[in-house]
């Protein structure tokens, strides 16, 4: 009985323990995947694929969950921006498969092309070779019959040595003439051997050239024919990535179109209109560009002003000098500026649309991760103020080729004359107005009409969209609006 207790004591400790075990291991799973995701960029793209695709499909459970009770409702719709982020990184995978690809085909198709120029070439050399070979080898058979022939005579006629001739000799002429004859023979028979030899040495080095250069055109052979099926096997991977990416994009353009839809019905119900929550990244770095491009042009004008102004200041002071009498008082020189070249005080922002104060769609609010500013929604034709005194650096009309308007719309900058808290310079946007009533340069004071709220570009319904971006004009620099509004 003692032991059958124990028995249970035992079971009961080790099912404590194994779900602990199982509790730290699904705590470490749901660790390793937030690191996943917090290091994204750091996965294999084969890791990203995964990720991504495992995120997709727990959002579709979920989707369809949430289906089952309401598509109008704000969870579903940010289950599906969700969604839609992840589809969106799927395209950018694909995107850089196909580049990668792209680039494979350039660099196997530069290979292709060099190893048929060194072939070609390789075969001109083979041919210019072989025509040398046949004629070394003519002259190294013309010498070797000679030296054959020679060698043939000798042997017929006998050697005759040094010692033979003296002894056959009548008399010393007879003597020296057949010595003389000897050396002579003797000479001619060592030119004759070097040269069979030169040209029998010049024979191997340049056949060992035109075996080499033939053993490097098989090789080159076989590496046009090992390139030209990597290129072809590249080219179909591509054509297939492409049909694969060409079916994502559809299936993304689609869920973005029932995410605006959706989006859209929500806010008409409830008229508190913003903006669509997908839009072209590239065209918001084309728009930022320009809107650094014109901060940037401002900032120069206000350091030439500055320059001018202290110069003029320094002229006048020495005129002044030059010219004083000592027996009356000095009067200080006085000196004209611009608005814009000195703060003039801290800056105090009213509301950019006096008519409606409340805020309908925050900053960085749900299912807006991109949304770097306020929306107020108000009537189209609403009157749109400068919500500090300062100069437009720009008022323009953001238009697509077919005339329609895209992303901030009919939208105004106003590079503001007064600093913030920390004394760093602060810009102000107000976009999607239906008309403008200011201009690029002109100077606006607190309050003053700059526009007509409406809803051009990416808009769900007429509001004004709101945007502080200090201490630089950049997209990046973006701060909440709510810090500098009453």
């Amino acid at each position: 009985m003692k032991q059958s207790g124990l028995i249970l004591k035992l079971l009961s400790v080790l099912l404590a323990f194994c779900l602990f075990l199982s509790a730290s291991l699904s705590q470490t799973v749901i660790t390793v995947k937030g690191e996943e995701y917090n290091n994204y960029d750091n996965l294999s793209t084969e890791e990203k694929q995964a990720y991504l695709e495992q995120q997709i499909k727990e959002l579709n459970e979920k989707l369809d969950s949430l289906k089952h009770q309401s598509k109008d409702t704000e969870e579903y719709i940010n289950a599906l921006d969700e969604k839609i982020k992840y589809m969106k990184n799927q395209l950018n995978l694909a995107k850089e498969e196909m580049e990668s690809s792209k680039d494979k085909i350039t660099t196997l198709e530069r290979q292709y092309s060099e190893n048929k120029d060194n072939i070609a070439s390789l075969q001109v050399e083979i041919d210019e070779l072989s025509e040398q070979n046949v004629i070394l080898k003519e002259k190294f058979d013309v010498y070797y019959e000679e030296y054959a022939q020679r060698a043939r005579a000798m042997y017929i006629s006998g050697n005759m040595g040094v010692l033979d001739a003296l002894l056959s000799s009548d008399d010393v002429s007879t003597l020296l003439t057949r010595l003389e004859m000897i050396r002579r023979v003797s000479r001619y028979d060592k030119t004759l051997l070097k040269n069979l030899q030169d040209r029998g040495n010049a024979l191997i080095v340049s056949q060992k050239k035109l075996s080499d250069k033939k053993d490097s055109l098989s090789n080159n052979q076989k590496t046009l024919l090992k390139t030209q099926e990597t290129l072809n096997v590249t080219v179909k991977n591509l054509e297939e990535q492409q049909v694969e990416f060409a079916d994502k994009q559809k299936d993304y353009e689609s869920e973005k179109s029932e995410a605006d839809s959706l989006l859209l019905k929500i806010q008409e119900d409830t008229k508190t209109y913003s903006e669509y929550r997908h839009q072209n990244q590239d065209e918001l770095d084309e728009i930022n560009r320009e809107i650094e491009a014109a901060a940037e042009k401002y900032l120069q004008q206000l350091e030439e002003q500055t320059t001018t102004t202290t110069t003029t200041t320094h002229a006048q002071s020495d005129a002044a000098d030059d010219g004083k009498d000592e027996n009356k008082p000095t009067s200080k020189p006085t000196t004209t500026k611009r608005k814009t070249t000195k703060p003039s005080g801290v800056l105090s922002m009213t509301y950019p649309v006096p008519s409606q104060t409340r805020i309908t769609t925050d900053y960085g609010s749900a299912g807006y991760s991109g949304h770097t500013g306020v929306d107020f929604a108000c009537d189209s034709g609403s009157k749109v103020v400068a919500a500090e005194s300062g100069i437009v650096i720009i008022s323009k009309d953001l238009t697509n080729s077919d005339g329609s308007y895209r992303s901030y719309g009919r939208y105004i900058v106003i590079a503001h004359d007064k600093k913030n808290s920390a004394g760093n310079q602060v810009y102000t946007l107000y976009a999607h107005n239906s008309s403008r009533v200011v201009s690029e340069g002109q100077s606006v004071k607190k309050g003053q009409l700059i526009a007509y709220s409406g809803s051009t570009g990416n808009s769900t319904g007429p509001h004004c969209h709101f945007e502080v971006r200090t201490p630089t004009a950049s997209y990046d620099d973006c701060v909440n609006p709510r810090n500098y509004l009453p």
